[in-house]
């Protein structure tokens, strides 16, 4: 039988060990993985770089191979949050099939203590997943509204649909353009250090 990666133990075995190392529930090997894998976390808040955190890592383990070392590094940033990123993608459903799976063992024993911890893990469950917002937003909204251009001409505020903006004439467009850019008319050369810059 293969062995579970530390990414496939339970977030409470994980959790226990970091609490109380000395009782730790994780194997020997896990809980070496995972203290080089919290202290890469540490250098990496420090030294975000990952070609400086590996070689900090590796002085502080020199006995590590480069794979392993940058192995540990991968998996830092994925499971410690950092000052620099936090993948939600990879958290987010790591944490919920935790919680469910301890519903479903807790529903299966049917104790009282287990209904509780079925309704705390509700709760959690409740938290990871967030409120359901009371307004879905609607991805046609833009759709719904028009925009408007303000332009003030002359002390006078006129009101440009964006939507029509191309149904203009060509010499209202002309004036727009060389009141927008400042009073100066752009000529092919100023078009090409525009595009060019």
């Amino acid at each position: 039988m293969a062995r579970k990666a530390l990414t496939d133990q339970k977030y409470e075995l994980i959790k226990a060990h970091i609490i109380d190392p000395e009782n730790s529930p994780l194997s020997v090997e896990h809980q070496e993985i995972l203290d080089r894998v919290v202290s890469m976390s540490k250098i990496l808040d420090k030294n975000p770089t990952i070609k400086h955190a590996v070689a900090l890592h590796k002085s502080k383990y020199p006995e590590l191979s480069d794979t392993t070392a940058y192995r540990d590094a991968r998996l830092a940033r994925k499971l410690y949050n950092s000052f620099h990123e936090f993948d939600y993608d990879f958290w987010l459903p790591w944490i919920m099939n935790d919680i469910i799976e301890n519903i479903k063992r807790c529903r299966i024993s049917d104790t009282f203590n287990d209904r509780r911890v079925i309704a705390q893990e509700h709760a959690n469950l409740l938290k990871a997943i967030g409120e359901r917002p009371e307004e879905i937003p609607d991805p046609n909204r833009n759709e719904k509204h028009q925009f408007y251009l303000m332009v003030n001409v002359n002390n006078t505020n006129v009101k440009i649909d964006i939507t029509n903006l191309h149904k203009l004439p060509e010499d209202t467009l002309r004036e727009l353009n060389r009141i927008l850019i400042g009073g100066h008319e752009i000529d092919e050369r100023g078009a090409v250090e525009i595009m060019e810059s």
